[in-house]
């Protein structure tokens, strides 16, 4: 099944200072250190820190720039990530848009593609592609070379084009964790109608997410069938445990027909993720009689 997540326009206000090195860089010309200082001490932005290990020379992202700047303009980085049999695929696209303007495409820019695993504090380079004459570039990771959970990115560099000078573009692709939500106990019935628990009988909402140390809380929420409508009842907040497991004991207080899904929030290392609404026996609601 092919799978693929769009991401929208991203504007990249980090730098006119070096994507390779630390403290104190500086770019193609001589001056460059005194205004972008660690912490900055005027307009320009700090030196930030390496983005592409492989890139010792400043001048190599930031392309063309020398004093004084002129009008600084930030590229538009496109990304899209697409799993299917050939493996998973980065696809996007580079230009620069201002509002009521159409897409300007930028050829010709060096893009570095980057991974981070799932648990790690670093990124490492996968490929360095350049893009074509309508901005576009692709890589593709074979299945045996995907790995799980892991987060992509990729860091452009910055260019001359007209008018203005173009700032290097950053962009990121989060991993989705695996959440399952089920009823376990209390609940009976058959493949030829809808599974039914008893006014008054427990059962327990409970559920995984891999990776199992993706931390945080899940939140559980069982609806009502309501005039002909889906009205939330009851939700619940629940840690997730060291081994990636959540649970909850409910007990139906009113008869009806019910449905009960959970969640996870987006966090800066993970999509958001919803379990849809959980099954038994092929049907996504129950009656409570």
């Amino acid at each position: 099944m092919r799978r693929k997540t769009l991401f929208a326009v991203a504007l990249c206000l980090v730098v006119v200072a070096a994507l390779a090195i630390g403290a104190a860089p500086a770019l193609a010309a001589d001056g460059c250190a005194a205004c972008h200082t660690t912490p900055p001490t005027g307009d320009a932005p700090a030196a930030h820190a390496p983005y592409v290990a492989s890139v010792t020379d400043c001048a190599t992202c930031h392309v063309g720039m020398t004093e004084p700047h002129a009008g600084l303009g930030g590229q538009v980085m496109q990304l899209s990530k697409t799993t299917d049999s050939s493996g998973l695929g980065l696809v996007g696209r580079l230009g620069s848009q201002t509002f009521g303007n159409p897409f300007i495409p930028h050829p010709d820019v060096a893009v570095y593609l980057q991974q981070r695993l799932w648990g790690a504090t670093e990124f490492t380079d996968l490929a360095n592609v350049i893009t074509d004459a309508g901005g576009g570039f692709a890589y593709t990771l074979s299945p045996g070379a995907v790995v799980p959970y892991a987060l992509y990115r990729v860091v452009t560099a910055g260019w001359v084009g007209p008018k203005l000078t173009f700032m290097p573009a950053k962009r990121s692709v989060k991993p989705t964790p695996e959440l399952t939500v089920r009823l376990w106990g209390g609940v009976e019935g058959g493949y030829w109608t809808p599974a039914s628990l008893w006014l008054g009988r427990s059962t327990t909402v409970k559920g995984t997410v891999k990776p199992e140390d993706v931390g945080g809380k899940v939140t559980i929420r069982v609806q009502k069938r309501v005039n002909h409508k889906w009205v939330t009842r009851i939700t619940r907040t629940r840690a997730i445990s060291d081994a990636g497991t959540y649970s909850w004991k409910w007990t139906p207080k009113t008869r009806g027909k019910f449905r009960v899904d959970a969640r996870i929030p987006a966090t800066a290392t993970h999509k958001a993720v919803w379990t849809g609404h959980q099954k038994i026996f092929g049907w996504g609601w129950f009656n409570v009689i």
